[in-house]
């Protein structure tokens, strides 16, 4: 029997070779689009779970008063934690921020030096390559003495080629200083799924000398004061989280008295990758609204292609009706007929499969490129996306076809074999309403395209209070730096002629402040001024004006403010918002008041607010201090020649700062790169409404040809009578645009809800505007009038003759 059924499906396709054909492209490109999105998912859902221990971990975050939280504690609470509580089985610290800097290394004095800017280095406890899972292939795993480094295997060959680098001696240049660091071990590149990124790991134990780390009792590994790992536990078989948090908080409290109010959580590590955080360094995190969202239109597009299959199945069973009637004429039951049509479900199904991977083949290289991953279709191996993906396809395939199967075995032989149609009248309702689904979707994603395209363009073509635009940043120097170097630089870039303007600060727009400070207050202030959060930068005398920064009042730091440097400095500038902050009116003489932070400062200047960073956040209240900045030096110029210009600043800064990589970025891109995120989404966005659209319109072109056979005899009849062309298009597509009319009812308040919702990230944001409904309602009837036209022209061309012969 079922041979039976494969073979006449077999034939029934191949006879219908153009609607199999249309049926079986419209289920391939759902389902590999179901599988594209299916690969990001499982990437998502699967980081960090490599790690052997991932379900035994849990990194130690604070949540302050103010809501936010932070992941850096001080390195001295682990320690003290695992001696009070039990079941902590060990811990690993890591400080990722503090490693970067210069790493250079000297075969021999015939050699030639080897230099350069690591921006993936961390300091680790000794246990970090055994807590975690990130193979050792030479040397030694742990990093029990101090002064000791282990490399990841590319950076490895990029110092060493194919020599073992066990045993050489690198030289790490960073803040705390010129340190000689021996390799003790190369582990495997850590894998994309891994949140915690580190080419280079030092010695933690390192720090325990202060000789070694400057001086700086901030990064003590014993300090209770300063946050600046990032803590891991690994915890015993069994262990009540809840209970340890507990312990944990109260452990802290006894240490710190004065912190009562700042409790520390923990967090699973199988969780974080998905968690709301902060983006550190060397950690990357995922989006879990984006994972959500994905999750979303691989649902909805793999329902519309099953919706398009329906559709276009029954328009095609048009042909088979005198079939069927034979059939059940000549004894054959409805569980027959359902199983035969289910069989050809099946086949177009598995069809629809097949070509669905060579799609994802073929195009996996351009997937890959548009979300700067690197997937295949191995990533699909987790045993829940095996539970899941066939399920949803099989039920899919039961669900469509079941559905088609039962509506034309349920027709009546005698009317079937007469060619009568009006058994199928009853399923019309069902199958306007799945097209009306089909547009919904469509419409919902054109809407959201246009809204978030909106928003872009409103954020690119804000007036930021800066300018961006032909400037070009050069990272400062590691080492060989210093007050007298930076400033002789300077003055040879005065000099260059193309150089326009240039500046020196600690840091730049789009990348982020110094450091925040709370506790500065007025003179006189009133309860509550201490909380009060500012935002500090260090900079030049040159940073305003290299950046079109306006000062609105006062004046600006000289040359002798910034050779003081911020730690002897007594004058400040401020912005307009950190003015009301203060709590100053605007007819106050802001100018020449002083503010408390540790000792008394002078306000020499305001300065009008500006978008230091994206515009997801509001304008912060900024201090800026005076300083000898080495961080960056901005330099404004034209791009004409740049590649002679790059030439003559690359010498310029080998010459002045020896052993420095030379290291550039333009501003205004690296600015954008803050919205790197809502470019992502406008193309995802663009493609879901592509393929929504395009398959949308397959199945409303199977149910045109539906309504256009049903009423052959009626369209008969008005030629007939002198029903022109267009009469007769006007009249089959009238009813179709009705359809669309009523999608665009139902899409427009949950486009608006869902575009509101997002709207909400952003500090700074356009209004959702009717002209947008409007515009993607008018695209929608358009696509489906010239979809639905094809099918109405046919009608309206035929003979009336043929309809009605038989009448």
């Amino acid at each position: 029997m079922i041979k039976n059924h494969i073979k006449i499906a077999w034939r029934n396709l191949v006879r219908n070779r153009t609607f199999s054909l249309i049926n079986t492209v419209g289920l391939a490109i759902g389902i590999a689009v179901f599988i594209f999105i299916m690969q990001y998912i499982a990437f998502e859902w699967g980081a960090n779970r490599f790690h052997k221990n991932y379900k035994k971990l849990y990194r130690i975050s604070t949540v302050y008063k103010e809501g936010n939280s932070s992941h850096y504690i001080a390195p001295g609470f682990a320690p003290l934690l695992k001696t009070n509580c039990p079941v902590i089985e060990n811990y690993v610290r890591i400080a990722d921020v503090a490693g970067n800097g210069i790493v250079s290394y000297l075969a021999d004095r015939n050699s030639d030096l080897k230099s350069f800017r690591e921006d993936k280095v961390a300091y680790a406890d000794p246990d970090f390559l055994r807590i975690f899972s990130f193979p050792v292939i030479q040397g030694d795993a742990s990093l029990n003495e101090p002064q000791t480094l282990a490399l990841s295997k590319s950076v490895a060959r990029k110092y060493f080629g194919e020599a073992s680098a066990i045993g050489k001696v690198l030289t790490v240049n960073n803040q705390f200083g010129h340190t000689l660091y021996t390799v003790t071990a190369v582990y495997e590149d850590m894998p994309a799924q891994s949140d915690i990124k580190a080419d280079i790991l030092l010695s933690f134990k390192t720090l325990e000398n202060p000789a070694l780390r400057n001086d700086n009792d901030w990064a003590d590994p014993k300090g209770l004061k300063s946050g600046f790992v990032n803590t891991y536990l690994l915890l015993k078989d069994n262990a009540d989280t809840q209970q340890l948090s507990k312990q944990i908080n109260n452990t802290v409290h006894q240490l710190q008295p004065e912190n009562q109010t700042d409790p520390m959580v923990l967090q699973s590590f199988s969780d974080l990758h998905l968690a709301p955080s902060f983006n550190y360094p060397l950690q990357t995190f995922g989006n879990l609204l984006l994972v959500s969202l994905f999750l979303c239109i691989a649902i909805l597009i793999l329902i519309i292609a099953w919706v398009n299959y329906i559709n276009l199945s029954i328009a095609q069973s048009l042909n088979r009706t005198r079939e069927i009637g034979v059939r059940k004429v000549l004894g054959a039951v409805r569980k027959q007929l359902i199983g035969q049509f289910l069989c050809e479900t099946f086949l177009i199904t598995l069809g629809g499969v097949f070509l669905a991977l060579l799609i994802v083949i073929l195009l996996q290289p351009v997937y890959n490129d548009f979300l700067d991953k690197n997937l295949s279709l191995a990533i699909l191996m987790q045993g829940w996306v095996w539970l899941i993906a066939p399920a949803l396809i099989l039920l899919g395939s039961l669900l469509s076809g079941g559905y088609v199967a039962i509506v034309l075995s349920s027709l009546n032989p005698i009317k079937t074999i007469g060619n009568k149609l009006d058994g199928f009248t009853r399923g019309i309702s069902l199958r306007q309403g799945l097209v009306i689904f089909q547009f919904t979707v469509s419409i919902v994603f054109i809407v959201s395209t246009l809204v978030l395209y909106k928003q872009l363009g409103f954020m690119h073509n804000q007036d930021l209070g800066m300018q961006v635009t032909q400037r070009l940043v050069i990272s400062g120097p590691e080492i060989n730096g210093g007050k007298l170097r930076s400033q002789s630089f300077k003055n040879q870039l005065a000099a260059l002629p193309f150089v326009q303007k240039y500046a020196a600060s600690n840091d730049i727009p789009g990348r982020g402040y110094n450091f925040s400070a709370d506790g500065i207050t007025r003179l006189n202030p009133t309860p509550g001024d201490e909380k009060k959060s500012f935002s500090m930068l260090l900079i030049d005398n040159n940073y305003f004006d290299t950046y079109g920064i306006q000062l609105v009042s006062g004046q600006n730091f000289t040359a002798n403010d910034v050779q003081n440097g911020y730690s002897n400095a007594q004058r400040i500038i401020i912005n307009q918002k950190a003015a009301i902050q203060f709590g100053f009116k605007r007819e106050d003489n802001i100018v020449g008041q002083k503010i408390n932070w540790g000792k008394q400062f002078e306000i020499i200047g305001v300065v009008k607010d500006y978008h230091h960073l994206s515009l997801h956040e509001a304008i912060q209240p900024m201090i800026f201090l005076p300083a000898v900045s080495t961080g960056f030096y901005t330099i404004k110029l034209n791009t004409d020649h740049l590649q002679d210009k790059l030439n003559t600043l690359k010498n310029l800064y080998a010459k002045q700062f020896p052993g420095n990589p030379f290291a550039y970025f333009f501003l205004d891109e690296n600015y954008d790169e803050q919205y790197k995120a809502e470019q992502k989404l406008g193309d995802i966005f663009i493609t879901a409404a592509s393929i929504a659209v395009f398959i949308a319109c397959m199945g409303l072109f199977g149910l045109a040809s539906f309504i256009a056979r049903q009423r052959t005899k009626e369209i008969g009849i008005r030629k007939v009578l002198g029903a022109s062309v267009l009469n007769i298009v006007r009249l089959i597509s009238t009813d179709f645009l009705k359809l669309v009319i009523v999608a665009i009812i139902i899409a427009s308040p949950i486009a608006w809800y869902a575009m509101d919702k997002w709207l909400l990230n952003f500090a700074y944001r356009i209004t959702i505007q009717w002209w947008m409904f409007l515009l993607a309602g008018t695209m929608a009837i358009i696509i489906a009038f010239i979809t639905v036209s094809f099918q109405s022209v046919k009608a309206a061309l035929a003979n009336p003759v043929k309809s009605l012969r038989s009448e």
